[in-house]
């Protein structure tokens, strides 16, 4: 068993990207991209499950995202700050996952695979959307 931690960097890199594949569809995506991780059983079915969610819901947490951002758009957002903002909305929206769970995932997220800054800005994005769901 990997640990939701493993979990939520396969559904990151998969949102990740996807940003640079979306002339595919997400199912098929998901089976192309399968053969680069590799989980138990009931992890694939979450990982699969979450990811497919993500990109079934991507205009509303897209939305919410957009909402959030103070003199910022969404289009400037670098691909894996915007992913990890997608991942955390996800499961705080839609898993009801704990907001103060999502957002310290999200912040190490952001420290392992994001640029210089990330982290303390996904915490206040976050911060503010956690008080808008």
């Amino acid at each position: 068993m990997l640990g939701k931690r493993k979990v939520r960097s396969y559904v990151l890199g998969l949102v990740f990207g996807y940003n640079f594949n979306k002339e595919i569809a997400p199912e098929q995506y998901y089976n192309d991209a399968y053969d680069n991780f590799c989980c138990e059983d009931d992890e694939e079915e979450t990982v699969k499950g979450e990811f497919l969610g993500i990109c079934e819901n991507i205009d509303a947490i897209d939305e919410i995202i957009s909402a959030n951002l103070k003199s910022w758009s969404i289009n400037r957002l670098s691909k894996i700050t915007l992913s990890i903002l997608r991942v955390s909305v996800y499961e705080m929206k839609y898993l009801s996952l704990p907001a103060p769970i999502s957002i310290n995932e999200a912040v190490e997220l952001a420290k392992e695979y994001g640029e210089d800054g990330a982290s303390s800005y996904i915490n206040g994005v976050l911060n503010n959307i956690s008080r808008s769901l």
